[in-house]
């Protein structure tokens, strides 16, 4: 068997070594990319409350957010109006209060429901 000279030895661990370093850039891109992907509003509600995230209600608070981000005097005017004084603001901050624990109740007993098994099924 001959021997390989030096320079060809060089020349193959060069390319071994571009190849390797293309190898985890391209690694690099998709871990940012799904990174970027796990970061969005949609993944963290989802994240946050998976149960809640399935139903009516994702889509609505989904809806909120970008309204909220294209419309930012929107949120502006309902913090301010939720947060001046007098009676009427501290009714509507309790019953608003009230309405998103009954329905994070009711997204919850929905998620119990579906994970547990059927009884008629033993």
């Amino acid at each position: 068997m001959a021997k390989r000279s030096p320079t060809v030895d060089r020349a193959v661990r060069i390319e071994l070594l571009r190849a390797r370093a293309a190898i985890e850039r391209e690694s690099l891109a998709q871990g940012i990319a799904s990174a970027g992907r796990r970061l969005e509003p949609a993944s963290l509600i989802k994240g946050l409350l998976p149960g809640f995230a399935s139903g009516n209600a994702s889509r609505w608070a989904l809806q909120a957010i970008s309204l909220a981000r294209r419309y930012p005097i929107v949120s502006s005017s309902l913090s301010a109006m939720l947060m001046r004084g007098g009676k009427r603001s501290k009714l509507l901050k309790i019953a608003g209060g009230a309405f998103v624990g009954w329905q994070l109740f009711k997204a919850w007993q929905g998620a119990r429901q579906d994970s547990a098994p059927d009884a008629g099924d033993r």
